[in-house]
């Protein structure tokens, strides 16, 4: 097929060391137990759902609550479904937090 190589991208590395479609590698903590890793959203893909809420919830767009609330719900179940298989409960709860009522 004659297909070139990207030798960025391409390569043997740790798990720690790249992030494959949103999703990353942190080592587990277990006592004992070295070369066990858990799937974690990236970053990048946070800061992403972070800027797409914040754009939908900005008060200055013209938008009714219920169309707020609708586009809410369709990020969000896209969201959790695509990353279902990582590591998220924690840093969900901490999105919660933003909109705590204290």
């Amino acid at each position: 097929m004659k297909l070139s190589i990207n030798r960025e991208k391409s390569g043997i590395r740790k798990p720690v060391q790249f992030n494959i479609l949103g999703y990353q590698f942190v080592p587990t903590y277990e006592k004992g137990v070295k070369g066990k890793y858990q799937l974690v959203v990236a970053d990048k893909s946070w800061a992403k759902l972070k800027r797409s809420l914040k754009h939908i919830t900005k008060k200055t767009a013209a938008r009714t609550f219920d169309e707020r609330i609708t586009n809410l719900k369709e990020i969000h179940r896209g969201w959790i479904n695509y990353f279902r298989m990582g590591n998220i409960q924690s840093k969900l709860k901490e999105l919660d937090s933003w909109c705590a009522i204290d």
